[in-house]
């Protein structure tokens, strides 16, 4: 299956609910493509669209990814990484990095549209929540708050959204408002 490598979630959730409609009428229970190291199988288990996400055999968390992001930042790339999260979160697979590679992006993409799927914006946070976790890893570095913490947020299942942090003078992104 091919898909738009410039693709933003809109498309992306169009994409992933017409894959769904597809497979139904065609009469199949599964189909997959993938991207990179990343498989996508689909129908997943909630909303129409959800699919199963993989990386080489394992579905890929929250907490790795918030922790990979904690282990990048640097003083002098704090910036960068903060202005790479806000142009994922708002252009999706057309979003560029200097500081990640490709395949971060498109896993990066895939693991919060799943998100935007199964909890849709606005009545839901959708992608926004993990993005949030994200950001608050970038915080971590800074000493707004501690790494542990952000993990702990980022494993929130079922309970009430934690308060967003005072990112004093530091930059916040559309998602972190």
């Amino acid at each position: 299956m091919n898909y738009n490598l410039t693709m933003n979630f809109a498309e992306g959730v169009a994409l992933m609910k017409r894959l769904a409609e597809e497979l139904k009428a065609a009469g199949k229970t599964t189909s997959s493509f993938a991207s990179g190291p990343l498989l996508i199988t689909y129908p997943g288990y909630k909303a129409a669209g959800d699919y199963k996400l993989t990386e080489n055999g394992t579905a890929p968390k929250h907490t790795d990814i918030v922790s990979m992001i904690y282990t990048v930042v640097t003083n002098e790339n704090i910036v960068l990484v903060i202005e790479f999260l806000d142009d994922v979160y708002t252009n999706g697979l057309a979003a560029t990095s200097t500081v990640f590679p490709r395949s971060f992006i498109e896993k990066l993409f895939w693991i919060t549209l799943q998100e935007e799927i199964n909890y849709p914006q606005p009545a839901r946070a959708g992608r926004k929540l993990p993005f949030q976790r994200f950001y608050e890893a970038v915080l971590a570095k800074t000493g707004i708050t501690d790494i542990q913490t952000v993990l702990v947020r980022t494993n929130n299942h079922g309970k009430k959204r934690p308060e967003l942090f005072d990112t004093k003078q530091l930059r916040r992104p559309l998602f972190y408002q």
